[in-house]
């Protein structure tokens, strides 16, 4: 029976329905087996014992070694998220590799809960509630989200439909994006511009390469909110850290970091919320995507029709 090795970490913890489907096509899902993100000789030793015909991929590095090692065998990866950047594009087209991923499906869950990070923070509601937990009583004034000006640092699917959200709430919104991208409720800047005017800025631009770093916070409005729903290597973390510590950036929202799971000093900071990595880990949009991913899989292989 062929296999289909699934190496993000979490699959079908919510639904048994993705692995059955898989099975009613004769294909044989093998788990991953570590519980978490693999690394690339995780990834060349699963592929030599398994020789799966495809990847239910995560994020881990699906590089040209690794897809050279699936060579003559390995025909689709596909990916359960919205982004590629883990993966050797050139070499998967080179080879003959597929790549397909869940486009669409995650919108919402990782805009809605980029919104709850920016209203918690403007009501310090994670401080809040560590000074209860400690004995005090501290009812300090927070903000409205109302008239703020929001910066969003790519305007595709995600940061658009968080535009949506915060203009429905009063909020400016302005975006950079190297596409030429428009809406009616949002105004595009570049990104200097977009830095020195916003009061909050939310990331949400694929790729690795670093959009934040000291000098680019430095040109930020004091008191700056920051949001990162994106890649953890967007921002440059330590620049941040000493920013949080003395106050010129007054709080930031992190689920994404450069090193996962994240053990930096960040974790020190009262005015910084972390999260791990959970942008699409609402139970609604995970099932979606997982199925997604096993359709999008049978389909590489010729096993699904529509």
């Amino acid at each position: 029976m062929p296999t289909v090795l699934i190496t993000t970490s979490s699959f079908a913890e919510h639904s048994a329905g993705p692995l059955s489907l898989l099975r009613d096509k004769g294909l044989c899902p093998v788990p991953n087996p570590h519980g978490r993100r693999l690394t690339e000789d995780e990834l060349l030793a699963l592929l030599a014992e398994h020789s799966p015909v495809g990847l239910l991929a995560g994020t881990e590095p699906l590089t040209r070694r690794v897809l050279e090692a699936g060579r003559g065998r390995l025909k689709v990866v596909s990916r359960v998220g919205v982004g590629w950047d883990n993966v050797d594009l050139d070499a998967a087209r080179e080879l003959g590799v597929a790549v397909l991923r869940t486009e669409g499906v995650l919108d919402r869950a990782v805009a809605e809960l980029a919104l709850g990070l920016i209203l918690s923070a403007l009501r310090m509601v994670p401080a809040r509630d560590r000074e209860i937990r400690r004995g005090v009583w501290n009812k300090a004034l927070g903000a409205l989200l109302f008239d703020k000006t929001v910066g969003l640092i790519g305007f595709g699917a995600v940061g658009r439909r968080l535009g949506e959200f915060v203009s429905a709430l009063g909020a400016r919104v302005v975006f950079c994006d190297p596409r030429p991208l428009a809406a009616e409720f949002a105004t595009r800047l570049s990104l200097d511009e977009l830095l020195r005017v916003s009061e909050i800025i939310s990331l949400h631009a694929s790729g690795q390469e670093r959009i934040l770093g000291g000098p680019e916070l430095d040109l930020c409005r004091p008191g700056l909110i920051l949001v990162n729903t994106a890649r953890g290597g967007l921002v440059d973390e330590d620049a941040l850290y000493e920013r949080l510590a003395d106050g010129r950036v007054a709080w930031a929202c992190l689920d994404v970091f450069e090193h996962e799971p994240y053990s930096g000093r960040l974790r020190d900071l009262d005015n910084a919320t972390l999260t791990p990595h959970i942008g699409s880990y609402a139970r609604e949009a995970r099932a979606e995507m997982e199925r997604l991913a096993v359709k999008n899989l049978l389909r590489g292989l010729g096993l699904w029709e529509g």
